[in-house]
């Protein structure tokens, strides 16, 4: 004959169960928690490195900006075009570009024909798509015959609140 085996499990025996599930189910809440927390944080890092370089290349946008200016829309009797910057570079989309003479008197820095003593600040507004600039750049002579003449360019490129900056020197 065949007997009937049941098995019978005590309510002990099941709250060990659930106890031992809920330590599981917990402990793999955690991991992913823990792993989304992880990759959550790399995106954003890689995201401000994507901001970096692009404000890093409209810095460069801005300087590039000012030497193709000086030296290639240099008006008629000029040896070069940076003191023409505010005319020649509204056609670029310049922003809010001023001219000051760093020279006394103030007449003599920053005619076209004698560009010695000049310094030059505009902005690319948001011509960029979300990258601008703000150039501030002067041009000095370190020679009282004018002979040895130096280009300073500092420009701050910006892009979805990350901003940075290059200067450049040329000397002619």
């Amino acid at each position: 004959m065949i007997s009937n085996f049941k098995f019978k499990i005590s309510n002990s025996d099941r709250g060990v169960s659930l106890v031992i599930a809920f330590l599981i189910m917990t402990i793999i809440l955690a991991v992913v928690l823990s792993s989304t927390t992880i990759l959550v944080s790399q995106i954003k890092i890689i995201s401000s490195i994507g901001n970096s370089v692009a404000s890093l290349y409209a810095a460069e946008t801005g300087v590039e900006q000012v030497l193709y200016i000086d030296r290639h829309q240099i008006p008629e009797g000029a040896t070069r075009g940076f003191c023409n910057t505010c005319s020649a570079c509204n056609a670029y989309g310049c922003n809010s570009c001023e001219a000051f003479s760093l020279l006394d008197p103030p007449n003599n820095g920053c005619s076209v024909s004698n560009c010695t003593g000049c310094r030059i600040k505009f902005n690319s507004g948001n011509s960029l798509s979300d990258r601008n600039y703000v150039i501030d750049a002067n041009i000095t002579s370190l020679s009282p015959l004018n002979s040895l003449l130096i280009l300073n360019i500092k420009s701050k490129g910006s892009y979805r609140e990350t901003e940075r900056s290059i200067e450049a020197q040329v000397e002619d």
